[in-house]
Order: C-alpha cells, then structure tokens, then sequence
C-alpha cells in the first residue's frame, strides 16, 4: 500500500513499478531478478487505472477479453479488415469465452457481459476494470487510486470485494491512495510517503502505534494524533492545560503524542484545563475537538456516544499514556531510542 498526500510521489513510483516512467537511478527487482530493462508488457504486471479506461465502443466482455487478445495481435492485424475478423473469431474462441466468463463470475459481471460500459453504474466500470486486470494472471497487480471516483457507500463496498479479491488469488497488489482509512483497512504492509521521500515502512498497527514522525503521526487516524507541547520542568512536564507528573524523556522541549481514544474529558477534578470546541455526534461514539488551557490548538478525544458536552465549555482532559509517543520539536523525529 503506498499511502500520502496528493503529489507526495505515489503514482510515479507505480509507474516506475509498471516501466511507464524510467527510473533514474537505483534497482527494481521483482523475486530478487532486476527488471528495469524489461518492457512494461513483459514484466507480468496488470494495472488498474484511477479513470478505468474502458473501451467505451466495446462489450464488457470484449473490454475483459482485450488483455488476451493483445497476446496473441500480430502487426497484419492493424490492417482494418484483419482486425475486425480476428477480434470476431478470438471472441469466439471457446478458451478465451471460458476465461472471460470465470473472472466474469468472481466479479459478479455475468449479467452485465454483452452490456457497454456507458449503461453501467460506477462500481460495475470498477469491477470491469478489475476483471480485465484478473483475466491475465499475472504476478503483480497495480492500482491506481481505483476507488477515488465512487461514492461513499460504493467506496465501503469495493473495498471489501478488493479485500476478498487479495485472499482468493494470493498474489501480490501494490495499492496506492491517499485515503488513510483504505491503507489501513485493506493493506497489509504499508509504505508512508511525503515530498517524494519514505516516511515509514510497517503494518497498519505498528504505523498507528509507533508513527516514525510527526508528518505520520499527523497524517494516519481520524482523528490524528494529538500534538501537545511539552517542557520538562524538575520532574513534571508543563502543558498549555498544566502539569504533567513525569519526567521528559529528554532535558529539551517535546511534543507528547497521544490518540483521541486515550483523551478522557471529565468535570471532574484532575487532568488537565481544557475548552470544548466542537462536539460531532457520529453514533456509537462522539468526536470532540479541545483546546488546553489558552493555547487554540486544537486537539481530540473519542468518547462514548451518549456524552452530553457541548461547544464552548470546560471541563478537564485526562491522558492514557501508556503506548504514548514523543518527538523532536525541531524535526519531528520519534524520540523512543532515547527512553
């Protein structure tokens, strides 16, 4: 999964993947064998386009079909007679019709085969685009932000279906989107990228639990990761809300990161001086955006959804930090090695 922001560099290391855009410098290998000097079409790749791409003059099953019949297009076909009986006869053939009605099955398209893709709705073009990536077996399979043209309820359901996809056929997907709630539900390894640099490499958990800096810690989770400034003051640390009975992890100022779900606000006695700011009612739980003390940044905490406060006043802000993180004000590097 290549997952940042717009313009970060993820679609140009696609299509360094895909041998679409020539790498500068370095080595892609696929299984240890360096394939730079390899043609796109000969390195067994399958690629998925954010637009689909479809052949719009063409059937579903002529657009799932086409992979195969540029396998076997030889350079008379381009001769207009030629090509109109060879794509006549190859979409006759009893091989490629099995083939196409298989994939066709796995996507839930057999209805749709004789159809073109103008009649079909948003998810029905991803599925045929998906499909005519399928029908090729091929070792890797590129997608391209697939599902950045679909709604939202389209977008829960196709990523499911991908997800299932992944565990039918066992072969490698490299996924790109800007969507954390993609990469984190459907990826198993995730790369973080920013201004066309890595930021971190690891699973969703380890990137969520563990995020390398503050640019990570920032970008993954909804709500991200609270910031709060910290300095060491003897054996305490001073917040905008008040203090904080620990020790620094250095003698410098840091910034304390800490998720929305291990933010309690209370009346209570205790815990810091917060202002509630925004209260969102998303159901079973409720996001609710504070400030600490007089500072106006704004942090989060996700609690229970029957809370009952609301914008505009105080309370107190009590942190779990156990799993907490600190970084480097100056750099925004994790400061874990020096704990």
């Amino acid at each position: 999964m290549l997952l940042g922001p717009s313009g970060c560099g993820k679609s140009t290391m696609l299509r360094m993947i895909a041998g679409l855009t020539d790498i500068t410098s370095g080595s892609l290998e696929f299984d240890g064998r360096q394939v730079n000097a390899l043609e796109p079409r000969d390195r067994r790749i399958a690629f998925v386009f954010q637009s689909y791409a479809l052949y719009p003059h063409m059937t579903v099953r002529a657009n799932i079909a086409f992979p195969l019949l540029m396998n076997r297009f030889r350079w008379y076909h381009h001769l207009p007679v030629a090509n109109s009986l060879m794509r006549r006869r190859f979409l006759r053939d009893p091989a490629v019709n099995a083939k196409v009605e298989e994939v066709a099955a796995m996507m839930e398209l057999t209805d749709h085969l004789d159809r073109r893709p103008r009649t079909l709705s948003g998810g029905q073009r991803q599925r045929v685009a998906v499909a005519r990536a399928l029908v090729r077996e091929p070792a890797l399979y590129l997608l391209d932000e697939p599902l950045s043209n679909l709604d939202a309820k389209l977008r829960t359901q196709m990523r499911a279906e991908i997800a299932a996809l992944y565990h039918r056929v066992r072969k490698t997907f490299v996924y790109v989107t800007h969507d954390q709630v993609e990469a984190m539900t459907m990826g198993t390894r995730i790369i973080v990228l920013n201004d066309g640099t890595i930021q971190q490499y690891g699973t969703p958990k380890e990137i969520y639990d563990r995020p390398a800096n503050t640019f990570v810690a920032r970008f993954i989770g909804s709500p991200p990761m609270n910031l709060i400034p910290c300095t060491p003051t003897g054996d305490t640390l001073t917040t905008p809300g008040g203090p904080l009975p620990l020790r620094a992890p250095t003698p410098d100022p840091v910034l304390l990161g800490v998720r929305a779900e291990k933010v309690t606000l209370s009346t209570s006695p205790g815990g810091l001086r917060a202002r509630i700011v925004v209260v969102e009612h998303l159901g079973a739980e409720t996001v609710i955006g504070f400030n600490l003390g007089d500072s106006r940044d704004l942090h989060y905490a996700r609690m229970p959804g029957d809370v009952t406060f609301t914008p505009d006043t105080t309370c107190r802000a009590d942190l779990d930090l156990n799993g907490a993180s600190w970084f480097a004000p100056e750099t925004g590097a994790r400061l874990d090695p020096l704990l």
